[in-house]
């Protein structure tokens, strides 16, 4: 029997639906990633999140029997039931890596989730979402109530409890990460002011990811496409963009955020300079094994160029287009 396949227009149908739906909940973002942030207090992980709960909402949409009344709790309720599982999820690491030391056994580069999911848990998370919906967003308890999936009485005990047990969770970092190299992404930035595709395509893996978080995404080279179409626009530009998108210059440098270093990309339109994207990358074998921009996540962005001291310019959630699903 053979496998099924997911047709191109199957794909450009959803594709559209996606579109369709980043533009209605344009308005819900911000307080989106405020409440994420809060949760996670770290920034990439707060956009993890954010981008995790967008399509857990989206996917759930089309399982659903009722009509969505109140969009914020919506995503509120994903968002939260979406970080419990992920608190969840590094305390079984976390038991797995502990388990494996007590048998003598080299631990797995993990090595600080039991620690960060055992704080996290300790923190009661449907507590610490009540506290802060109600506290920093301001929610009514019969919202929290349809956020957290409880009753009012619920939620008020879960707001006692977590107003008298609550503990500062500032020392509790994000989950470690493995950093490229400062050698590979001063060679990614290198390359790029060179304008040198070739030399940018060298540096990516055959298998690697290359990734505009929210709206577009490629997987490894195959078939008729041997070249990442990303790395040609990063180059290139986007001629096929409306005229006021198009820009005079554009130029990458090296920067460092939250212990990592990154790729800084400033464009210049109208003779000012401003950050517009940045570029996070994973490395292999001395190779780029994965690449995340973040042109399309306004409140990220505006954050680390808040950080980072620089201008930044940005605003849309996804590239531009005609009309959902529709080209250039």
């Amino acid at each position: 029997m053979e496998d099924a396949q997911i047709t191109e227009d199957l794909r450009d149908e959803l594709r559209a639906a996606w579109q369709r739906d980043v533009d209605m909940t344009v308005p819900l973002r911000p307080v989106l990633h405020g409440y994420c942030r809060r949760l996670t207090r770290d920034l990439w992980d707060a956009e993890d999140l954010v981008q995790d709960t967008l399509l857990r909402g989206f996917a759930r949409l089309g399982c659903l029997a009722d009509n969505v009344e109140n969009p914020r709790a919506y995503l509120l309720r994903m968002a939260t039931n979406a970080w419990i599982d992920t608190v969840r999820r590094r305390e079984r690491d976390g038991d797995v890596e502990r388990l494996s030391t007590e048998e003598g056994t080299t631990p797995p580069p993990t090595g600080e989730l039991h620690d960060a999911g055992a704080k996290l848990l300790g923190l009661a998370p449907q507590e610490r979402a009540a506290v802060l919906l109600k506290d920093v967003f301001e929610l009514s308890l019969n919202e929290i109530a349809d956020v957290l999936g409880t009753t009012v009485g619920a939620v008020k005990a879960a707001l006692h409890r977590g107003r008298a047990g609550l503990r500062d969770t500032d020392d509790i970092g994000p989950k470690r990460r493995e950093v490229p190299s400062v050698e590979l992404v001063d060679r990614f930035v290198e390359t790029y002011n060179r304008s040198d595709l070739g030399g940018l395509l060298s540096l990516v893996l055959d298998t690697s990811s290359v990734e505009n978080v929210g709206c577009g995404m490629e997987i490894g080279r195959e078939g008729t496409r041997p070249n990442f179409r990303f790395f040609h626009k990063v180059i290139e530009g986007h001629e096929e963009w409306p005229k006021e998108m198009q820009y005079e210059s554009a130029r990458a440098e090296r920067a460092v955020y939250g212990g990592e270093p990154v790729v800084v990309w400033f464009v210049t339109r109208k003779g000012k300079e401003a950050l517009e994207q940045v570029f996070r990358l994973e490395e292999r074998e001395g190779k780029i094994a994965s690449l995340r921009a973040y042109a399309f996540c306004p409140e990220t962005m505006r954050a680390l160029g808040e950080a980072l001291g620089v201008r930044v310019r940005t605003g849309l959630y996804r590239f531009p287009t005609p009309a959902p699903g529709q080209y250039y």
